[in-house]
């Protein structure tokens, strides 16, 4: 029965299975910030050049005072890696993990440069 009531919940999308957070709640952060005291699980606005591509849809992000690791899935860049060069704006959820800090992006506000000529999100993504 609880599986029954789980299941109809999150159909009825009463309940958010990805992230807690909500991309309107988000602050505007930096690398710093993030990586020195803001809490897991709080969403965050941030900007930033990609530097390096990790794999697996993970990339360095440097901003004015830093780097930090995202998580952007493909789908948010219309299915295409993103090249170093590339100025991305992103709003994720900060994940503290075994030791290190990333922000799992939930959100592309907008990606310029390296192999993109966008000046805004691609095909899913909201501009704002």
């Amino acid at each position: 029965m609880k599986k029954i009531l789980l299941a109809a919940m999150i159909a009825a999308g009463s309940i958010s299975v990805a992230h807690a957070g909500n991309v309107n709640d988000a602050i505007v952060a930096d690398s710093a910030a993030i990586q020195q005291g803001i809490d897991e699980g709080q969403m965050v606005k941030l900007q930033g050049e990609i530097i390096q591509s990790l794999g697996d849809e993970r990339y360095t992000l440097k901003d004015t005072n830093g780097q930090i690791e995202v998580e952007i899935d493909n789908d948010l860049t219309g299915d295409r890696p993103l090249q170093p060069g590339t100025n991305v704006v992103v709003i994720g959820e900060v994940d503290h993990d075994d030791g290190r800090t990333l922000v799992d992006v939930d959100k592309v506000l907008s990606m310029q440069g390296a192999s993109t000529a966008e000046t805004s999100a691609p095909t899913g993504s909201t501009t704002q």
